[in-house]
């Protein structure tokens, strides 16, 4: 019964539902709540439509393995090609999340405002608050890009290390140092 709730208010949500939410709405304990989602995840892994979860919220989606067909099927303004800086800042966003502008654009190394207005739109990336000051913003991203990008979890991603080793910086950059 519960894991058939959970779907039913998954399916209805239009927004990512957190545990939290689900125990206040099922009046069922962390532990029940994530139980269901296990078995869920374990059920559904190989269907059309899968659990995927993500800084402890939830959100139904199509399988990352049709990705390809369910592109040919949407038209969506997510389809179109990001430029160079918007891969840029995201590959950064995705490696360093939670990341303040600041941040990005010390590694970037330009302005970043119209960029990261740009990936906020598409709903790629998104904004929490700082946990060490209520002030800042950081960027993060968002169950919706993991769709785009086809995977399932973090883990999933190429080691950072190990996708940087082979480049190697131009030799003028190497003699400013």
């Amino acid at each position: 019964m519960l894991k058939s709730q959970i779907l039913s208010i998954l399916f209805v949500a239009s927004k990512p539902v957190s545990i939290k939410e689900l125990m206040e709405v099922l009046e069922a304990s962390e532990g029940e709540i994530k139980s269901a989602i296990a078995e869920l995840v374990a059920q559904n892994q190989n269907s059309g439509i899968i659990l995927l979860a993500h800084s402890n919220k939830l959100q139904l989606t199509s399988n990352p393995d049709n990705s390809s067909v369910v592109k040919k099927f949407l038209s969506l303004e997510l389809r179109e090609k990001l430029s160079d800086p918007a891969l840029e800042t995201l590959a950064i966003i995705l490696y360093c999340q939670p990341v303040s502008k600041v941040e990005i654009e010390n590694i970037r190394g330009v302005n970043s405002q119209y960029t990261l207005r740009q990936l906020l739109i598409r709903g790629l990336i998104e904004k929490i608050q700082s946990p060490t000051d209520k002030r800042m913003q950081l960027y993060k991203t968002t169950l919706e890009f993991m769709q785009h990008l086809g995977i399932k979890g973090m883990k999933d991603l190429p080691d950072f290390e190990e996708l940087t080793k082979s480049i190697e910086l131009p030799a003028a950059a190497l003699d400013s140092y």
